[in-house]
């Protein structure tokens, strides 16, 4: 038993150490306005939350209640999803969980929908930057 623990001990304290190194991932959430945000409804707005060191998205689309339209978002966040998948360098993106709708009333008392989507980005291009190592025969 002492040797069970022993080893748990040391695994636990390993794996904090690696943890802790500096080539960590970057956490942060990164907020971003996209300057295009193709919205047809004046009070339309939309917002992204950027993860990058798990290169996922939380993307919200935020307006009047009264004038909300589910296509209408869902077609604004694709095309902004795009744009952003451009800008960064990914090549495709699959969505994490079912998009998410909800309502709730402002700082003046207006009722605003909320149209969110979490998407995961993938298989990221080669850039100039990038380190290629051809094998040679």
């Amino acid at each position: 038993m002492k040797k069970f623990l022993v080893v748990l001990a040391v695994a636990m304290l390993s794996a904090f150490a690696f943890a802790q190194d500096d080539g960590a991932l970057d956490m942060s959430v990164q907020t971003i306005i996209p300057e295009d945000q193709h919205v047809q409804n004046k009070t339309a707005q939309i917002r992204i939350e950027y993860i990058e060191g798990l290169d996922e998205v939380r993307i919200y689309y935020t307006c009047l209640e009264v004038s909300f339209k589910e296509d209408e978002a869902r077609e604004a966040i694709r095309q902004c999803l795009n744009d952003f998948r451009l800008q960064k360098g990914y090549l495709s993106y699959e969505y994490l969980k079912k998009d998410r709708t909800s309502y709730k009333k402002d700082e003046r008392g207006l009722k605003r929908a909320t149209y969110m989507s979490q998407v995961k980005f993938l298989d990221r291009t080669l850039n100039k930057f990038d380190v290629v190592s051809e094998d040679k025969d």
